[in-house]
């Protein structure tokens, strides 16, 4: 019986395939595009449950094969039409390889979906290791599975976040890895916590997804050091361990990736900022390996109003295009594109490094992100803590109503009304007004400012970030979606998140404090103070000279 055979046969009857063990490296006869279920064994005995993905190929041909993994509290694509499938680009990548002639091996994580065993929160004993039980599993069941020129197996990898993560772990440790594809993931998970202090909304939800899809077993979030961010702060044990399950630590000493790269963040994306991957890219090219860049807008978002949203999914979005200057393709077109190149010898055509602009423009940059911010000085600014800030979510809907409001009055022109501010508001400093449509922000934010306040001791909560006040409307955008905790009185010297943003003439760019967001609803203050903050900001401004844009007026 061939494998496509006995594979419908145990899908219509919705048990799991076994299949017989192979090391051909080419088939032996015609197979048809069919998928089925499997049980993958790990080193421990627990069971990984996986959906194989079989390409068609004729008697003696071969395929690459793509392992796919999800993000965490999310599980495999079991079928082409699921939430997978059609969703989230893991797997509307994945299942597009798979049509394009790939196999395909989509596995739930141990502790998530299907799988049995607990989550180890990528524990390299564990989640890493197991990733080499899969490929071990697939090289050893899938006939036809191609070899580079090397001799090496040609496999690719794609996931998001916690599977992003997974794949950039697994490139110092697991060699027959060739061309990955991490889409939001961390460079240090320590970014999760900034200056120390947990994003402790996305910790709610972590945790309460995490907990429905793993049937409430993430007993490791409540033990040590895990539980030390339950109450907004990480101590130094949980900094660590979560800087050993990171990149950063293989980075740092100099250890060479196995795999190219095709490293794919949003600006907006309010858990691991586009920086994140920027690390990653720089630690990849430092050793001699391939990477590639694409920074697009979304990622990672929190419910409307607390952030915009572009697409129905809550919680993760990517964009559709790549926008590149010349290069313009769909997200998922590119990632085939980069395997195309990597697995199957195909022409170079994913560029180096990618800017979404916009949802429908884009720059492409030769050496990462522009350096040219522009120092601006902030004066004494007072800023009542918890209140300030403190209710801006909720006034999305009167600022909308306002402007348009106000519109409607003959000749009116709303570029020069005070910024934000007044009772729950946040605190807007404006530094700049853009002159001409031709200007953008892009790069990274530069402050140093000297915090203080009222109160007895140290504690001096306050959150940062651009801010843009566009011409003729009420409301201050945070640039990036994301605002950076200065937890305790004394000079910060930082970089905020990287922004890309288009602007207008008229628009106002400054810099916005809160006293209170919901983006870190644990962290902040409680018995009310005032805080003061002086110091310099540094805005990157720029034009899109790629795009022929006029480059000839200062930003002063």
């Amino acid at each position: 019986m061939s494998i496509a055979l006995l594979a419908s046969f145990f899908v219509l009857s919705g048990c799991t395939t076994t299949l017989p063990q192979t090391n051909a490296s080419r088939t032996s006869q015609a197979q048809k595009q069919d998928y089925y279920q499997v049980r993958i064994p790990t080193r421990d005995g627990k069971k990984l449950a996986a959906t194989v993905y079989q390409p068609e190929l004729q008697a003696g041909e071969n395929a690459p094969l793509i392992i796919a993994t999800h993000g965490f509290g999310g599980f495999r694509a079991k079928r082409p039409m699921s939430i997978y499938g059609k969703s989230i680009l893991t797997g509307e990548a994945a299942i597009a390889a798979w049509k394009a002639g790939y196999w395909v091996v989509f596995y739930d994580q141990r502790g998530w979906g299907q799988s049995d065993g607990h989550v180890h929160m990528m524990d390299p004993d564990y989640e890493v290791a197991d990733l080499s039980n899969v490929i071990d599993w697939s090289l050893g069941h899938l006939p036809g599975v191609k070899r580079m020129p090397e001799g090496q197996p040609a496999i690719g990898m794609i996931g998001e976040s916690y599977g992003a993560g997974l794949q950039t772990l697994a490139a110092f440790t697991e060699p027959r890895l060739q061309a990955l594809v991490p889409l939001t993931g961390w460079h240090d998970m320590n970014s999760i916590a900034p200056n120390g202090e947990f994003r402790s909304a996305w910790g709610a939800v972590l945790l309460g997804v995490g907990g429905i899809n793993s049937g409430f077993d993430v007993g490791v979030m409540f033990s040590d050091p895990w539980r030390s961010a339950f109450d907004g702060t990480v101590n130094q044990d949980l900094k660590d361990l979560m800087y050993q399950r990171s990149p950063a630590a293989f980075c740092d000493q100099g250890k060479t990736p196995h795999a190219d790269a095709l490293f794919i963040q949003g600006f907006t994306d309010t858990m691991f900022p586009f920086q994140q991957a920027e690390r990653n890219y720089d630690c990849w090219q430092e050793q001699g390996r391939d990477a590639r860049l694409i920074g697009m807008q979304a990622g990672h978002v929190m419910p409307w109003p607390m952030q915009q949203w572009r697409g129905w999914l809550p919680f993760y979005q990517t964009d559709d295009m790549v926008h590149c200057g010349d290069y313009s393709e769909t997200t998922v077109d590119t990632i085939i594109n980069w395997w195309d190149e990597k697995l199957q010898g195909g022409e170079r055509q994913v560029p180096q490094y990618c800017i979404n602009v916009t949802e429908d423009r884009g720059v492409a940059l030769e050496e990462g992100l522009p350096i040219n911010n522009t120092q601006y000085v902030l004066p004494r600014t007072k800023v009542t803590v918890p209140l300030a800030g403190a209710f801006e979510w909720l006034m999305v809907g009167v600022d909308t109503g306002t402007d348009l409001f106000r519109a409607m009055w003959p000749g009116a022109d709303l570029r020069d009304m005070k910024p934000n501010g007044g009772f729950g508001r946040p605190k807007f400093v404006p530094m700049y007004i853009a002159r001409g449509d031709d200007e953008v922000l892009l790069g990274k934010p530069r402050i140093d400012l000297n915090l203080g306040g009222t109160s007895g001791g140290d504690s001096m909560p306050v959150f940062v970030g651009l801010g843009i006040q566009h011409a003729n409307r009420r409301r201050v955008h945070v640039a990036s979606e994301q605002l950076t905790p200065l937890p305790e009185k004394g000079i910060y010297e930082l970089e905020l998140p990287a922004v890309s943003q288009p602007l207008k003439a008229g628009d106002r760019v400054g810099l916005v404090i809160y006293g209170f967001t919901t983006q870190f609803p644990l962290n902040s203050a409680f018995l009310a103070r005032n805080a003061s903050v002086k110091g310099d900001v540094w805005l990157p401004l720029t034009r899109e000279e790629v795009l022929s844009l006029k480059p000839d007026r200062s930003f002063r």
